[in-house]
């Protein structure tokens, strides 16, 4: 999949959602099928599907998707930071959406009545 039209896949997913869903399922199998991690890939297109489905919504699924993603990541720096010898034990997933940043007010055309 080196000449990625993303143009092309949104006007496909708007005009042609049933077409758009056949074509996404076709590259993902054609990676995954010339991949040496079938397995490992299936099992996680698979989590990623029924993640999905899950959601109800596509910003839902997104989210769902990114903690994954999150979670993945911290595993995988637990693990890196394990064989280096660094102590890890304040690292978790959690503390990732435990943040807290500064919310700032986005300039907008609506103005609310005063």
């Amino acid at each position: 999949m080196d000449n990625f039209d993303f143009d092309a896949w949104a006007k496909l997913a708007r005009t042609a959602p049933d077409d758009f869903e056949l074509r996404r399922r076709a590259v993902i199998e054609s990676q995954i099928s010339s991949s040496d991690n079938v397995f490992r890939l299936r099992g996680l297109q698979c989590r990623i599907d029924m993640e999905r489905i899950r959601a109800h919504t596509p910003l839902k699924a997104c989210l769902r998707l990114l903690t994954l993603m999150w979670d993945a990541f911290v595993d995988l720096n637990k693990s890196l930071n394990t064989l280096m010898g660094n102590d890890c034990r304040s690292t978790n997933a959690s503390s990732h959406s435990a943040r807290s940043a500064e919310i700032i007010p986005l300039a907008t055309k609506y103005k609310p009545h005063e």
